[in-house]
């Protein structure tokens, strides 16, 4: 079975809508007058010319599933999961990072010394949309690779999603090679750069277990969220 793979992914991959850059600027209710929209058209072809868009993962084969906490690796590694990713028939987990480089963020934080605020905010708030592009494209790469085996996959989930606790980030890094593509973590456990992302996918071989929820806001559970797309599903 696959075990691992770094892919690079072509900027046109993540061409996303002005609209999306006002959601996250200002919540999913915010909507861009024309000034705004010219800004954020604007701050999008920055945007295109400063990323570097790359993921890697790594696929462990599951040796056995605690009922109570989550998945022992063949390799002899625990991890914890939510309890709503216990499924039995989970074969294995794809620990994944991903990340647009460090320009985009040094270029915010250039904008925000020389006091241009705003674009700031539309700068990295459009960094935000394509890293989440990013990463249902590392998703969509990973499912074409199960399909080939007959097997799906699940929900993204890791640390800061729903009830898993963000110090699992140390986990989820000693089981892929993170600094292949340039990320690390800090002493507080934070990404650097921090335009990247990652979460663990489970392997299964129960089609009805799989990613079948819809927008990812359908798994989350967060109670007034300002950038919720969609209702939360049960």
């Amino acid at each position: 079975m696959f075990d691992t793979e770094t892919i690079r992914v072509s900027t046109d991959q993540l061409r996303i809508s002005i609209h999306e850059i006002g959601r996250y600027t200002g919540g999913s209710r915010y909507k861009l007058d024309s000034r705004m929209k010219t800004l954020a058209a604007n701050v999008l072809e920055k945007a295109v010319r400063l990323v570097d868009p790359v993921f890697t993962y790594a696929v462990h084969p599951v040796d056995s599933i605690d009922s109570q906490k989550g998945f022992r690796l063949k390799s002899g590694s625990y991890v914890e999961v939510p309890l709503e990713e216990k499924d039995p028939q989970t074969i294995s987990l794809a620990a994944v990072v991903c990340t647009l480089g460090p320009h985009l963020e040094k270029e915010t934080h250039q904008l925000m010394a020389n006091a241009d605020t705003l674009t700031a905010m539309f700068l990295d708030a459009t960094g935000v949309a394509q890293l989440e592009l990013l990463a249902h494209a590392a998703r969509k790469h990973i499912k074409m690779r199960a399909e080939k085996f007959e097997l799906y996959i699940g929900c993204p989930f890791g640390p800061g999603y729903n009830n898993m606790p963000l110090d699992s980030q140390t986990s989820l890094f000693e089981h892929v090679d993170a600094k292949s593509i340039g990320v690390c973590l800090n002493p507080s456990g934070v990404m650097l750069p921090m335009k990247s992302l990652s979460f663990w996918v489970r392997v299964t071989q129960d089609k009805k277990a799989a990613e079948d929820h819809g927008y990812k806001c359908r798994k989350c559970n967060m109670k007034n969220c300002l950038y919720r797309k969609v209702p939360f599903k049960r």
